[in-house]
């Protein structure tokens, strides 16, 4: 979309830069760590790819990758399809990018390379569809290419002055390509402009329309470099705007100076201008909502209310609510139930308002103080703060959680306290040491039979023969801080390789406790010799995915996971619920 010379909302001044804004032409009504709507097109299962269209007002293109139809789709900022449109000229084995350019052509990017030894990459043209009338085009231009030295798998593509530029994907380091000159159909040796600073691991790629901003996204984070047009080997050397995001971003990009993103979860995000360059937190979207549980709340001397965010200074879409003390000074409380699945220990989380009203808030849980009381005095309006106040036992079911007024700041002309929403996560500890076995081939079954002898205690001292016959014995291994165990670092595997992970975990008494466990590619758990978990997935691993209740027996239990390694990522976290911290874990059992 063109960037507007209406509809101005407001300058920002950021350091050197100055900017305008611009306003949608429906606004959009979620906070930006909400998603703002959903692909309900069931052929859009992996958006890999996004652009928002310059000349068809609010129309955005996306794609899937490898696996799915030559297509593109027009969809609405809500993911509502507004049209199918199929490609002819060129099939889709791993699309991964969209771009487009000054010409309203889109340039689709058959880029992917997750096993490097790819030699048919390139990018091919066609001319932007009306997504009202069409429902077909054709390939005008293809464009083959490989890269200078190694070859590299990639997910970025932009379009800056009908040139396109390519954004590696590695796990160390983001590196920005382009082509030299376009001659169709001939393959091009592509150019290496630089190494991107920061960013790395990138899975999408956008620019501004005028040049000036470069965005970039990884599963975890957003990046945006910005400087004057015309020299992006020194953009991508500057200091960016950098936003962590819990979303598992795929694909992003402008829409004005705005920002729209995607994940493979066919989410769709809208991040204005302002919120990415003050370098807000984006608090994560699994949290319950304030509004949604207000019928269920409860106050004490004080009066609740749902206000919008724009009601409170602050340009976003969605709404919270706000508690007002009856009478100023007077100490005042509400009460919100919030469910569990199942006792543990979790760490209570708030999403707040910040601002010159706003006051001091405690949280408790039965009568408990948790943590310390936050201050929500700022100078200027800010949502969207996420404040954790500590960890807590929560029993399975309905809990009763309280935020009380406890005091401002002398600064601070209210006693107002505003909350958008509220998460409880795990937080009982997630194993940290490991012994690790392997790798062996996915066809030596022989291996398992000799490992899980009864679910007695294993000799670590023993040798086996693993890959290619080599000798391998068990080896201690380290989670990473946030308790994701690597053993692609730690095991050194190649793909149909298999890994044996051990932890022998020690409870007072007979407890009944829930496993939670996450992990790619293909996982099976073995309790005292007993098979209580096994599951395959084509997904990277995720803390807590699966729960499995289970019982652990007085003294010591041997926990023995299997890992089967299909490619890329290997590994998994893992923790057992332990609401009266009573568990210990260990790689070998003490008396």
């Amino acid at each position: 979309m063109k960037l507007p010379s209406l509809l101005l909302i407001f300058a920002i001044t950021i350091g050197f830069c100055t900017t305008v804004a611009a306003a949608p032409q429906d606004a959009i009504d979620t906070p930006p760590w909400q998603p703002t709507g959903h692909y309900t097109h069931p052929e859009i299962q992996e958006s890999s790819g996004i652009v928002a269209s310059r000349q068809f007002e609010g129309v955005y293109w996306t794609l899937n990758d490898s696996g799915n139809p030559a297509a593109l789709y027009a969809t609405k900022h809500n993911g509502e399809l507004i049209q199918k449109i199929e490609i002819n000229g060129s099939r889709n084995f791993d699309w991964e990018a969209l771009g487009i350019d000054d010409k309203n052509q889109l340039w689709i990017g058959e880029i992917g390379n997750n096993s490097r030894l790819r030699f048919d990459l390139k990018v091919v043209v066609v001319a932007e569809p009306d997504p009202f009338t069409e429902t077909e085009a054709q390939v005008i231009a293809s464009y083959p290419y490989r890269y200078p030295n190694e070859n590299v798998d990639a997910e970025g593509l932009f379009i800056v002055e009908d040139i396109p530029y390519i954004v590696s994907k590695e796990r160390e380091r983001a590196v920005l390509y382009r082509f030299p000159t376009l001659k169709p159909d001939a393959k091009q040796v592509l150019e290496r402009v630089g190494e991107f600073t920061g960013a790395k691991f990138v899975t999408g790629a956008g620019v501004s329309e005028d040049g000036t901003r470069l965005a970039v996204c990884t599963y975890d984070a957003l990046w945006v470099y910005h400087r004057t047009a015309g020299d992006l080997a020194q953009m991508i050397q500057s200091t960016p705007w950098h936003l962590p995001h819990s979303f598992y971003g795929e694909a992003v990009c402008f829409d004005g100076y705005d920002l729209v993103l995607t994940n493979e979860a066919r989410d769709l995000y809208y991040l204005p201008q302002f919120w990415y360059e003050k370098q807000w937190t984006l608090p994560s979207k699994n949290t319950h909502s304030a509004i949604d549980l207000l019928p269920k709340t409860t106050t004490q001397n004080a009066a609740i209310q749902t206000e919008s965010y724009r009601a409170g200074g602050i340009d976003i879409g969605g709404s919270h609510i706000t508690l007002t003390p009856e009478t100023t000074g007077q100490a005042a409380a509400l009460t919100v139930p919030i469910e569990v699945p199942y006792r543990d220990v979790y760490e209570i989380r708030s999403i707040l308002m910040r601002g010159p009203a706003y006051a001091h808030v405690q949280l408790s849980v039965d009568n408990i103080a948790v943590g310390a009381p936050y201050d929500c005095y700022s100078t200027a309006s800010i949502a969207g703060t996420l404040v954790s106040f500590g960890t807590a036992p929560l029993n399975a079911g309905e809990n009763q959680i309280v935020l009380s007024i406890v005091g401002k700041a002398s600064e601070a002309t209210g006693y107002k306290i505003g909350i958008d929403s509220y998460q409880v996560l795990n937080a009982s500890p997630f194993v940290k040491r490991y012994a690790v076995l392997g790798p062996f081939p996915k066809t030596d079954v022989e291996t398992i039979d000799e490992l899980l002898q009864a679910g007695g205690q294993l000799d670590l001292k023993t040798t086996y023969t693993g890959v290619n016959r080599k000798p391998v014995r068990w080896e201690e291994a380290t989670s990473r801080a946030d308790g994701y165990l690597d053993l692609r670092r730690d095991l050194s595997p190649t793909p149909m390789t298999v890994g044996y992970m051990l932890v022998y975990i020690h409870a007072p008494k007979t407890t009944d406790s829930v496993m939670l466990i996450g992990s790619d590619d293909e996982i099976a758990v073995w309790l005292n010799g007993t098979e209580i978990h096994r599951k395959s997935i084509d997904a990277g691993a995720t803390a807590d995915a699966d729960a499995v209740p289970c019982q652990l027996k007085t003294g010591w239990n041997t926990v023995l996971c299997q890992k089967i390694d299909l490619g890329w990522s290997w590994g998994l976290y893992l923790r057992f619920t332990d609401a009266d911290r009573i568990l210990k874990y260990a790689t070998q059992p003490t008396d």
